[in-house]
C-alpha cells in the first residue's frame, strides 16, 4: 500500500463510537480498515494517541474567486478541511454576461483584475479554469442565483419578464448538466432583495429535476426570521427540492432565546414531508457586507450611482428616517447598537477593527453621514462585522441533530486581509471548544455534522465516510491539542493540533507544513440517464 496508518484511534464519520485500528491507502482510494491491514506500507504514519476522520467538508465558502489567486487554500487545511462547497449566498463565480459582469464584480470583487468573461463565461467553463489551474482541496460548486439574475437582467429592481424568467432557466439547467450540485440564493444582497418567492420557486423546480439541493441566505435573520424560514420552507415544497438554510441564526438582541422556536419550523417542515436542514459557525458574530444595511430603494438607478446619491442631503434624510422607522435592520434598533458594526476589511487602516459608532464619534458626524461618506471611500463590498448572537442560541443550534459545519468563509490570499476568524477556525472551534472545553456533543457527533452529513446532504457517495473503496481524504488530530487560535483582533492565526491531512490519497500537510501538493478535484455531479 502506498500509505498504511497504523495505531489509530478510528471516527469513520457515522456518528458511530471510536474504535481502534488501521487504515490502508492505495492510490486515491482507501483499500482496507481493519484491526491490522493486510500489507504494509510505503509509508507508514503512526498516529498513537491521535483521531483519524474523514476529510472535513465545509457546506458554506465563497472560496470562487480566492481559489484562483491561492489554490493552497491553506487556512482550511490547517483545519482539516479537504473539501469546499462554493457558489453560496446566491453569488458564484458563473454565467457571465460580458455586458453586466461588472456589476457583479462590483457587489462581491472589485479588486478583482482584469475581465473573468475573457477566462470564462458558462458554469462548465469556469469549472474547467478552476481544474486548469489546479487545487489542493476539493470543491463542490453551487451556482448562485443572484449571479444568474445579473448575467440576464443586471441589478434591475423589477420582476423579470417571462423571456427573462425563460433564460434564467435555462442557464440554471445548463448550470445543471455542467455539473453544479445545486442553486444557492441570498436575498438579503442585490438583486436576490428584489426577487419574489415565485421567481425562485420556478428555478428551484428545474432544480428539482436533476435532484439537486437548494440552499438559501434567508430574507432575514433578525425579526423576519421566522417569516423567512417559512417562506424558503414554501419554496422547497413547491418546487419539491431539498433545502439547507445556510449559517443558521437568531439575531439581534430582541431575537435571543428564540433558536428553538426557529429550529422546530424545520422540525415541523421535516414531518411534512419538506427535506430541509442546516448549517451553522460557531461564533456569536457574523460577516457580510455594508451594502446589504442599505434600503433596496437606494440601489434604483444601478449601483455606480450610489456614491453619487450618497452626496445628496436629501438621500441622507430618507436613510435616517429608513433606520428610524425600519426598527431592526440586521440587528439595529437603535445608535447604540451601530458599536456591534465593526469593519474588517477597509482600505484606510486607521478604520480597521473600528466600529460604525466609534468613527462617527472620531469624526464628529452622525451615523448617516458616517456610512455614506465610509461607501464613497472604500465601496460597497466593504466587510463588516456584526457583533449580535448569543452564545445560548448558537449552542442551541450547534447541537441540533439537523445541523452540519458551515464557515461561511473563503480561501484567504493575504495575510494581511481583516477578516472573520471563521475562515481559519470554525472547524477546529468546535473539536476544540465545543466538544472538548464545553462538552456541548460528543467528538463523533462532531465529526459526523462535519463528514458524513454534508457528504450526504450534497450526494458525495463515495466521500464523508472512512470505509474501503471511498476516496482518501483523511485527517489525523491531536483530541488535547485541537483548538482555534483566530480572534477578531488577530483573525489570520493558523489552528493547533491537526498533524495530518490526506487529500485524494496524497498528504497535503504534516506537522504543521505544506508539502506543495494539489490533488484536489473539481467535483461535478454527473446527470443521470433519464433525464
Amino acid at each position: 500500500m502506498d500509505i498504511v496508518i497504523k495505531n489509530a484511534r478510528i471516527i469513520d464519520g457515522t456518528g458511530n463510537p471510536w474504535f481502534k485500528g488501521e487504515v490502508g491507502i492505495t492510490g486515491e482510494k482507501i483499500v482496507e480498515i481493519d484491526k491490522g491491514v493486510s500489507t504494509g506500507g510505503e509509508r507508514v504514519i503512526d498516529a498513537d494517541g491521535l483521531i483519524v476522520t474523514p476529510g472535513f467538508i465545509d457546506v458554506h465558502t465563497h472560496s470562487d474567486a480566492t481559489l484562483l489567486r491561492d489554490r493552497s487554500a491553506l487556512n482550511y487545511i490547517t483545519q482539516g478541511v479537504t473539501t469546499n462547497v462554493i457558489g453560496n449566498c446566491g453569488l458564484s463565480a458563473a454565467p457571465l454576461n460580458k455586458r453586466t459582469v461588472k456589476d457583479l464584480l462590483t457587489l462581491v470583487a472589485p479588486d478583482f483584475k482584469g475581465d473573468p468573461t475573457e477566462m470564462w463565461t458558462s458554469f462548465g467553463e469556469y469549472l474547467d479554469f478552476l481544474k486548469f489551474v489546479g487545487t489542493a482541496i476539493n470543491v463542490v460548486p453551487l451556482v448562485g442565483h443572484n449571479t444568474i439574475r445579473i448575467a440576464v437582467m443586471g441589478v434591475e429592481e423589477r420582476d423579470p419578464s417571462e423571456e427573462e424568467l425563460e433564460e434564467m432557466r435555462e442557464l440554471t439547467e445548463q448550470s445543471m448538466r455542467e455539473g453544479a450540485f445545486g442553486l444557492s440564493a441570498g436575498l438579503i444582497y442585490v438583486p436576490g432583495i428584489f426577487t419574489k418567492t415565485g421567481e425562485l420557486v420556478e428555478l428551484c423546480k428545474v432544480v428539482s429535476k436533476y435532484g439537486r439541493i437548494f440552499t438559501i441566505h434567508i430574507r432575514g435573520e433578525g425579526d423576519t426570521g421566522v417569516q423567512a424560514i417559512k417562506e424558503a420552507i414554501e419554496i422547497a415544497r413547491r418546487a419539491q427540492v431539498p433545502l439547507e438554510i445556510s449559517h443558521f441564526k437568531s439575531e439581534g438582541k430582541r431575537n435571543w432565546g428564540k433558536a428553538q422556536e426557529r429550529l422546530e419550523l424545520i422540525e415541523c417542515a421535516r414531518s411534512e414531508g419538506v427535506d430541509v436542514t442546516a448549517d451553522f459557525y460557531p461564533y456569536t458574530f457574523a460577516l457580510t457586507f455594508l451594502h446589504s444595511l442599505f434600503p433596496t430603494w437606494i440601489f434604483r438607478d444601478g449601483l455606480e450611482a450610489i456614491p453619487e446619491k450618497l452626496k445628496n442631503p436629501t438621500i441622507r434624510e430618507q436613510l435616517r428616517e429608513y433606520f428610524r422607522l425600519a426598527g431592526d435592520v440586521m440587528g439595529i434598533s437603535g445608535v447604540e447598537d451601530w458599536r456591534n458594526v465593526v469593519l474588517s476589511n477597509p482600505s484606510n487602516p486607521k478604520y480597521r477593527g473600528k466600529s460604525v459608532l466609534e468613527i462617527a464619534g472620531k469624526q464628529e458626524k452622525d451615523i448617516v453621514d458616517t456610512i455614506c461618506e465610509l461607501v464613497q471611500s472604500e465601496g460597497l463590498s466593504l466587510g463588516i462585522l456584526l457583533l449580535w448572537m448569543s452564545e445560548e442560541d448558537v449552542d442551541i443550534i450547534a447541537k441540533h441533530p439537523l445541523t452540519m459545519v458551515g464557515s461561511d468563509g473563503a480561501v484567504v490570499t493575504s495575510p494581511k486581509e481583516m477578516i472573520h476568524p471563521r475562515y481559519y477556525g470554525t472547524f477546529t472551534r468546535v473539536l476544540g471548544y465545543y466538544v472538548r472545553e464545553k462538552k456541548l456533543m460528543c467528538l463523533e457527533e462532531a465529526i459526523r455534522k462535519m463528514t458524513s452529513l454534508p457528504a450526504q446532504r450534497f450526494g458525495l457517495k463515495d466521500r464523508g465516510v472512512l470505509r474501503e473503496g471511498n476516496y482518501a481524504d483523511c485527517v489525523i488530530f491531536d483530541p488535547g491539542r485541537v483548538r482555534d487560535c483566530a480572534t477578531i483582533e488577530e483573525p489570520n492565526r493558523w489552528s493547533e493540533g491537526i498533524e495530518y491531512v490526506i487529500i485524494n490519497g496524497a498528504v497535503v500537510f504534516e506537522h504543521g507544513k505544506f508539502m506543495g501538493k494539489y490533488p484536489g478535484k473539481i467535483l461535478r455531479k454527473m446527470v443521470k440517464k433519464n433525464y
